[in-house]
């Protein structure tokens, strides 16, 4: 049985040879098949050709306490080989993904019991795939004003409430839009129009799952075989935006996205998927398919497995408040489509706005939200099957919170009315002091809590589904020896409690970045984030379900020898139960170039939730060795 890509791609992703990887791919250390060419001209002019090659290799360690045998143990290859080829006005672009693995849980656990024999089977059919496809196309053509890409493009509306498709290193995630984007701009106008499928990563390097359809699992013992199921839909995107006022003091922009869920496949009468290539190649949208393909798709929401939501939106921009500061604001609504006779609450709507004043050494930034009933447009994963990618979505309304913070728990930003301001002044050319404060209501950070589209709880206990949350810091930023030495470092409080004044949760930071220049190409660096912390119901000890504190934190030193080296040793700690307390590591980084490197890294993180402006994802704890090259040419 044949296992395929999402639909939009269309291209075998079964595991494949370790020759075909290393022929596409290249070796880490012998990356020949990424080199320069140096290509005639055609038609008279040049043709450029850039080749960025990153090749990752990892070895994961025995497992520690607490750890999952399954996440451990493995080795993995994996491969990006961006090229982008320019000849006049247009730009010919494809990154290619490979990935190898080896030392598979199922490979190396081995037990006579088919209950353990099942589970290694069902956790490998999603996860330390062997594949070799096109991760990203595209064709660009650029003329004055005008735009026009087909294939892979990243887009975003606004400051996100509508659409957002863009690539977050951190975090793993890189979604584009696989099909047709326009934009045609004539000052003081602009237009975008875009229609085509979803296409996030579908190989996640923390945990080697994959959005790949699931291998076939066999019969062990009582357990009767699993066909081939999907783990991420057909997603499809159309929408426009339209700018008013470029170039003077007052843009005005208008925007609307409609997010249709279909089947990736289409199904048999048993309900197994089709695996025909021909056969519905971009998916279908027909009943029974779409029907039984979102049946499948745990409801994390009210958006993942809806048929079609629609997101709407205006926004309104000030560039330049008289020469001391800007202003932005930005609404929407959002229409989801019900799924039964007479359902509630599948409107919602979103107003955010920030605001910039300056004068003379004082700059204050105030952030306002308020969202009801607002959801991210969440694409449509099995997260049962692939947690790691539960995070794939296609907005992401702006959070007005820090863009590391990762206490904003379950739909948080959904049912909230808050703000957060900041207060700069500068006491020299070189050093900064700030303020901030945020004060936030939210109705939908406990697992049972809801609103309706005027803000209003939907919930049966709407005290203790309401929290209100308080956050401050205060802060320095400091440069000296000719810009050469900085610190940076910040203290933080923030409080948490129900409408009841029980306190859900709580914690006091510190973090900090210090640089001090020695002397020549030589510098010495010190970071780290230390936290105390204590929530509802976690790190529960004995008979009590209140939850006891608990410390975590990392420190990092580098030693800096410009512009080569970076030597860096780092330790992090954490006293929650049933975790270990220190983990070590080190790494090294040279860079050949300003344009590339090698990494070699080798110790222990601590597992964990992280976010990144608001989008957040569980990392598992790494022990291991990883060496990371990267080649620009």
């Amino acid at each position: 049985m044949s296992t395929r890509l999402h639909p939009s791609l269309r291209l075998v992703a079964a595991r494949r040879s370790l020759a075909c990887a290393a022929l596409v791919g290249g070796a880490l250390f012998c990356a020949a098949p990424a080199h320069a060419v140096d290509l005639p001209a055609v038609g008279g002019a040049p043709v450029k050709l850039d080749i960025t090659e990153t090749a990752v290799v990892a070895q994961r360690f025995a497992p520690r306490e607490g750890e999952l045998e399954q996440d451990q143990g493995y080795f993995v290859w994996l491969n990006r080989l961006n090229l982008v080829l320019g000849w006049k006005k247009f730009t010919l672009g494809a990154r290619i993904d490979s990935s190898i693995y080896a030392l598979r849980p199922e490979d190396r656990i081995t037990s006579s019991d088919p209950s353990v024999q099942r589970g290694l089977l069902s956790d490998g059919s999603t996860r330390y795939r062997d594949a070799i496809y096109p991760a990203k196309l595209w064709l660009t053509y650029r003329n004055e004003g005008v735009e026009v890409t087909a294939g892979d493009s990243y887009v975003q509306f606004g400051r996100g409430l509508v659409l957002s498709l863009r690539k977050v290193d951190e975090l793993g995630v890189d979604t584009t839009l696989f099909g047709g984007k326009v934009t045609v701009q004539k000052d003081p106008f602009a237009m975008t129009v875009i229609a085509g499928l979803a296409n996030p990563a579908r190989v996640d390097e923390p945990t080697g799952r994959a959005l790949f359809p699931s291998n076939r699992i066999p019969p062990v013992g009582q357990f009767g075989a699993v066909p081939t199921q999907p783990m991420f839909g057909s997603d499809r995107i159309v929408g426009a935006q339209l700018q008013a006022g470029r170039g003077l003091p007052v843009v005005a922009s208008t925007h609307a996205v409609q997010l249709t869920k279909c089947a990736p496949y289409r199904y048999d009468a048993d309900g197994d998927v089709i695996e025909n290539p021909f056969d519905a190649p971009l998916g279908t949208c027909e009943e029974p398919s779409r029907g039984t393909w979102l049946g499948d798709v745990p409801l994390l929401g009210p958006v993942i497995a809806r048929r079609e939501t629609i997101n709407a939106g205006q926004s309104i921009e000030v560039p330049s408040l008289w020469g001391h500061g800007s202003l932005f604001v930005e609404g929407a609504v959002q229409k989801r489509q019900a799924e039964r006779p007479n359902e509630a609450d599948t409107n919602g709507n979103a107003l955010y706005a920030s605001i910039v004043t300056t004068g003379g050494p004082i700059a204050n930034t105030l952030e306002v939200k308020s969202y009801r009933n607002f959801f991210p447009l969440a694409g449509s994963v099995n997260v049962s099957r692939a947690a790691a990618f539960s995070n794939v979505a296609y907005s992401m309304p702006p959070t007005a919170e820090p863009i590391i913070s990762d206490t904003m728990f379950g739909f948080f930003n959904a049912c909230v009315t808050g703000a957060r301001d900041r207060l700069d002044y500068r006491f020299t050319p070189t050093m900064l002091g700030y303020a901030t404060f945020g004060y936030f209501v939210t109705r939908s950070e406990s697992v049972r809590g809801s609103c309706d589209q005027l803000g209003r709880s939907t919930a049966e206990d709407k005290d203790e589904t309401t929290h209100y949350v308080s956050d401050g810091s205060v802060g320095v930023e400091w440069r000296f020896d000719d810009d050469k030495s900085i610190v940076f470092a910040n203290l933080n409080a923030r409080n948490d409690v129900t409408g009841t004044n029980k306190p859900y949760y709580r914690e006091l930071a510190a973090q900090y970045s210090i640089t001090k220049y020695i002397s020549g190409p030589y510098a010495f660096e010190l970071a780290g984030r230390h936290r105390y912390r204590i929530q509802d119901r976690e790190n529960i000890r004995g008979d009590s379900f209140d939850g006891e504190p608990w410390w975590q934190g990392e420190h990092q030193n580098a030693l800096k020898i410009a512009p080569k080296w970076v030597i860096s040793q780092g330790v992090e700690y954490t006293t929650y139960i049933g975790l270990p307390t220190y983990y070590i590591n080190g790494g090294v980084l040279y860079r050949f170039t300003s344009e590339s490197n090698i990494r070699l890294y080798a110790g222990q993180n601590r597992g964990g939730l992280r976010c990144m402006s608001g989008i957040c994802r569980v990392f598992p704890a790494f022990s291991g060795a990883r060496a990371e090259l990267t080649l620009r040419f």
